[in-house]
């Protein structure tokens, strides 16, 4: 059986319970109703027209989130990865429809939340209210910047975009990438060949380097630069 206290240095990472200790999630997990599930790797964690009714927690894992089109093929959007939060967007929402589907790229484990809990914890605790309304409005910000990447022009605007979004965020000129190139062309919806010619183009302009796993940015005013123009 799945021991929720195992992953209490996950929840801790997590700004909505920033201010909670060891006894604080022990006496919390006694008062609400939750569910700790683990799926295998490649298994369906939700799919496309299911309903939303959980807060979810990837307490250890990776989910791709994947829109299949018409024909079948699937269109790779994002990966939330351990201490990642969805579902918040939808929970509360008419209809609270999942628009996507949800694929465990390996072994992955999540915390369910009902609708009911966290109503029980934004009553009971005002950091919890602030930080819950705080990631509604980052997702917001977050779509809107992913509609705009989409929009972009260019692939090297959209490399671009993804690395200032990740420098933004960490604050870190050290991008790792939790994906393949052949994975990160798919979620910018290039192929392959062309993401590998602009990030040597890139490289050969001094903006960035990179390896199998990292990109290192060499000229962050640039990338902004970039941007701006386009």
């Amino acid at each position: 059986m799945m021991k929720l206290e195992n992953y209490y240095d996950v929840l801790k990472n997590i700004d909505l319970f920033g201010n909670f200790s060891d006894e604080d999630f022990k006496k919390l997990f006694k008062s609400i109703d939750y569910r700790i599930h683990r799926y295998t790797k490649d298994s369906m964690v939700f799919i496309e027209g299911r309903e939303c009714n959980t807060l979810n927690i990837i307490l250890r894992g990776n989910i791709r989130i994947q829109k299949i089109d018409s024909f079948g093929k699937a269109l790779v959007v994002v990966d939330f990865k351990e201490g990642d939060i969805y579902g918040e967007t939808l929970l509360f929402g008419k209809p609270n429809i999942y628009p996507m589907t949800g694929i465990s790229t390996m072994d992955t484990t999540i915390l369910y939340l009902p609708k009911e809990a966290v109503f029980y914890l934004c009553r009971n605790d005002d950091v919890f209210l602030k930080e819950f309304l705080t990631l509604l409005s980052l997702k917001s910000v977050t779509l809107s910047s992913k509609l705009n990447q989409i929009s972009l022009k260019t692939i090297r605007q959209k490399i671009c975009e993804f690395i200032l979004m990740d420098y933004n965020k960490n604050e870190s000129l050290k991008i790792k990438l939790n994906m393949t190139k052949s994975e990160w062309a798919d979620i910018m919806g290039v192929q392959r060949p062309s993401l590998s010619r602009e990030l040597l183009e890139m490289k050969r302009l001094g903006l960035i380097d990179y390896d199998y796993n990292y990109i290192y940015v060499k000229d962050i005013e640039g990338i902004k630069k970039i941007l701006l123009s386009s």
